[in-house]
């Protein structure tokens, strides 16, 4: 495979060149293998179990998810996908502040906007949100 690469430093240069790539050994070995669907995800008709625990819920579903999608991920777990139900966004933070380890950092005031922006959340009133509709987009984002 021939490939076309172009790269601009720190003060402004480009740099241009050409390559002649080749598909690696392992690379050949794992496009011949098939893929198990337990590991595929990111499907929005993926069922959601609410009533497992909190850190089982969010391990299972998190993984691989932006700081805006994991937002909206726990505001559907603590409303359990109720439209209609409130929660507080302090709550939100309590329980994200809890995981920081599953979730990879503390709590960071963009996840809930862009969370909003993405339309996976609402705050009908200052500090509180809400779950829309479409919410399970947070799986295929």
């Amino acid at each position: 495979m021939r490939v076309s690469i172009i790269v601009s430093d720190d003060n402004g240069n480009s740099y241009q060149g050409d390559a002649e790539l080749t598909q690696t050994a392992s690379a050949k070995q794992a496009s011949k293998v098939p893929k198990k669907a337990s590991t595929l995800r990111g499907r929005s008709g993926l069922s959601v179990n609410f009533s497992s625990p909190i850190r089982a819920f969010v391990k299972r579903h998190a993984t691989d998810m932006a700081g805006s999608q994991k937002f909206a991920l726990l505001v559907a777990y603590l409303t359990k996908g109720d439209t209609h139900k409130e929660v507080l966004l302090v709550d939100v933070q309590r329980q994200w502040n809890r995981m920081k380890p599953l979730l990879a950092g503390k709590f960071n005031l963009a996840y809930p906007i862009r969370a909003k922006e993405s339309e996976w959340v609402d705050s009908p009133r200052r500090g509180v949100y809400v779950i829309l509709p479409g919410w399970k987009g947070i799986f295929d984002a």
